[in-house]
């Protein structure tokens, strides 16, 4: 049985408790015991694993920490550094989470080399030290894009953010949005042929806008059941223009 503790300041727990809730739902074949609990200055995430089984979870492991960092360190980094002349909350978080994409690739060929589990890892020392390389290439960007955006108007930020999507690979075949009153689910289709699969329930417009980016589809499909003006939608149907269709009930398509 082999054991791995991973560790973060009590501040930082909540990075812990992402982890956390991620490991428990992707690796269960690894036969794997998990804990998690916090004292006056750490909060500790513990498994054991079957030595046979240590090489998968640890692939998964090192997949579930570059996902936080892509997802929410790297955003909030560039969120800090880039400047929003706008004060356009929505396409400007919207704007800041398509940048966290577009080179995501060279991230995680970066972050793969250097993570590494040995004794205890604590995240947040490895997040504060261990990304100086990527963090000065994420400098770079923030200041590509401060220098940028004070030319900017709203037309530019959408027409920037469809540039974006339209020159990265889709990782979906098609993403499905479900409107119905407040609830808003999102579910995706990997291929033509696969089978959708809920990935998402959104709580906010910006919710819906970065779990529909960050899937970086071909194509989305937006189901509403009545005709109401939503933000999210509006904006989504002119960064993806023809790849968005609109259905109302009676599969009547708006768009």
């Amino acid at each position: 049985m082999r054991e791995i503790a991973l560790a973060a300041g009590v501040k930082k727990k909540e990075i812990i408790e992402f982890l956390h809730a991620n490991i428990q739902t992707k690796i269960d074949f690894c036969k794997t015991i998990v804990t998690s609990f916090s004292d006056n200055n750490f909060a500790y995430l513990l498994f054991a694993c079957d030595e046979k089984f240590i090489e998968p979870c640890e692939a998964i492991l090192r997949d579930i920490i570059i996902d936080y960092i892509e997802s929410i360190y790297k955003v909030d980094y560039l969120k800090k550094h880039i400047s929003n002349p706008l004060n356009q909350t929505l396409a400007f978080n919207a704007y800041i989470k398509v940048l966290s994409l577009f080179d995501k690739s060279t991230d995680e060929a970066a972050l793969k080399k250097i993570l590494l589990f040995n004794q205890t890892f604590f995240i947040d020392s490895f997040l504060e030290f261990r990304l100086a390389p990527l963090k000065k290439h994420w400098n770079n960007l923030a200041t590509l894009s401060s220098d940028n955006l004070t030319m900017f108007n709203s037309a530019t930020f959408v027409d920037v953010i469809r540039f974006l999507i339209n020159t990265m690979d889709s990782i979906v075949y098609k993403v499905k949005v479900v409107i119905k009153g407040e609830n808003v689910s999102i579910y995706n289709m990997k291929n033509k042929n696969a089978q959708i699969q809920k990935i998402a329930e959104c709580t906010s417009a910006l919710d819906l806008i970065t779990n529909v980016l960050n899937s970086c589809p071909n194509y989305v499909d937006v189901y509403l059941n009545e005709d109401v003006n939503n933000e999210a939608v509006s904006f989504l149907s002119n960064v993806f223009t023809n790849r968005l269709r609109i259905f109302m009930p009676k599969n009547k398509i708006l768009n």
